[in-house]
């Protein structure tokens, strides 16, 4: 199955260095063998500063751009754990620590989850040659496209399955 997702950009680019192999999620959306595209959102620009300049990187260095579905990746291993599991799982993987410090990626996973939560190994990381805008997909879908929250291919509006389409057909490089 095909779905694409919205993803702060501080993790997309930790996804795409490398530098991020699990992804957390309060329930079951995904199965081992999905393809996930990655559609970067904004999040907090001191943020994701703060982590260019822990990587020694400057804003002309990003690999993705806000606003567009950048690349994506396959989905491995789902793991469902209480919180304390997917801690200790997670904690140098999801990106948490590296972004936030150990005692605040801890806390952040724990308002998240609560008491379990899902984990997912991210394989396969790719980067389109070309991404695809908010605008483009106006005006290729007719829809304007402030967030994505998370489409998938079991929708049957007709403009998603373009979409995916769209994003399976298109350039990719593998990192």
């Amino acid at each position: 199955m095909e779905h694409v997702i919205a993803l702060h950009q501080v993790y997309g680019e930790l996804i795409f260095r490398g530098l991020k192999s699990h992804e957390i999620r309060r329930s079951r959306i995904f199965d081992e063998g999905d393809i996930v595209f990655l559609y970067i959102a904004r999040g907090n620009l001191f943020t994701l500063k703060r982590t260019l300049e822990k990587l020694g990187l400057t804003e002309e260095q990003l690999l993705t751009k806000r606003g567009t579905i950048a690349g994506g990746f396959e989905v491995g291993e789902v793991i469902k754990a209480d919180f304390e599991t997917l801690w200790e799982l997670t904690k140098d993987t999801s990106g948490l620590t590296f972004v936030h410090g150990e005692e605040r990626g801890k806390q952040w996973l724990k308002e998240y989850v609560k008491n379990y939560g899902y984990a997912f190994t991210i394989e396969k990381p790719f980067l389109f040659k070309e991404p695809i805008s908010r605008e483009e997909m106006k005006e290729k879908y007719g829809v304007f496209v402030e967030g994505i929250i998370h489409l998938s291919s079991k929708t049957r509006q007709p403009w998603v399955k373009a979409l995916l389409e769209d994003l399976m057909s298109r350039e990719t490089v593998f990192i």
